[in-house]
């Protein structure tokens, strides 16, 4: 995976409408949503079958009350 690929995912995953996904983990294959979800295992799976040949970037988008610190 390039390095633009991972900026790309990111810069989508922070578009991403954060409050109707909250506590939801999230899957993008070339900075687009695949999937959404609670249960990481099935959505994985079930993404790996459809890009085998892609690194899936995964999530889990924080409730609105989570404090996430950046160093």
């Amino acid at each position: 995976m390039t390095r633009k690929r991972t900026t790309d995912n990111l810069d989508a995953f922070l578009k991403l409408d954060q409050r109707k996904l909250a506590d939801q983990y999230v899957i993008l294959v070339g900075a687009k949503l695949v999937a959404k979800g609670t249960d990481i295992e099935t959505m994985l799976r079930r993404v790996k079958q459809r890009y085998p040949r892609q690194t899936p970037f995964v999530a889990k988008v924080p409730s609105p009350t989570t404090l996430i610190l950046w160093l």
